[in-house]
């Protein structure tokens, strides 16, 4: 393993660090310590107490502390122990995203990887479709890494990652992150009843 550099994330609880390997053959994977049966990098990671989440990408790991009171200063040597006793071997194998599952899903899927996805990782962040509801046009996004709960993540999630996708996407009307309280309260069955009837027109019986 080659010297492991700490580089700082918007996040002031996530670091992105690197040391010149490959962690990770497939997408980007996230781990908490709800996680069943983390991969032995992460669990490693996750055993280091003080540490909340990591997220695991090609060549870079991103590490999320519990709050501003855990002392970074603290943490970065066990986490290079961590990363010393997983060794090379714990190289996540690929594990595909599940496919969209219409068109929609793909196109904003492409959206992520060509123009968004590339600027988060600078971060150490990710971005990844949870679903799209034609219903009201809301594509919701879970934010992961140094994203996920980051004070500025409001901030690119409408700035940078809605203006986007509505731009190459319009069916899309909005973002939203994935848990975001300020969804519609319309019931799920009226709102694909609504869609359906703008759709097809309304159904008799």
């Amino acid at each position: 393993m080659g010297l492991v550099e700490f580089e700082p994330t918007p996040n002031p609880d996530a670091l992105r660090l690197r040391s010149g390997r490959v962690f990770n053959d497939g997408p980007p994977a996230e781990f908490d310590r709800q996680s069943a049966g983390p991969p032995p990098l992460a669990a490693e990671i996750l055993a280091i107490e003080g540490i909340e989440r990591v997220m695991i990408a090609r060549d870079f790991i991103t590490v999320v502390r519990a709050g501003p009171g855990i002392d970074w200063d603290a943490l970065r040597p066990l986490i290079v122990l961590a990363l010393m006793d997983a060794g090379d071997a714990s190289r996540l194998a690929p594990v595909p995203r599940e496919g969209p599952a219409g068109d929609v899903e793909q196109h904003i899927e492409d959206v992520l990887d060509r123009y968004v996805r590339h600027l988060l990782a600078q971060d150490g962040g990710e971005a990844v479709l949870d679903r799209f509801d034609a219903g009201d046009g809301t594509a919701w996004i879970t934010m992961s890494g140094a994203c996920g709960g980051c004070p500025s993540g409001v901030t690119t999630l409408k700035r940078t990652i809605e203006q986007t996708i509505r731009h190459w996407v319009p069916e899309v009307k909005r973002v939203l992150a994935t848990g975001d309280t300020r969804a519609s309260p319309e019931n799920p069955k009226a709102r694909f009843r609504r869609w359906v009837e703008a759709k097809w027109g309304k159904q008799g019986g």
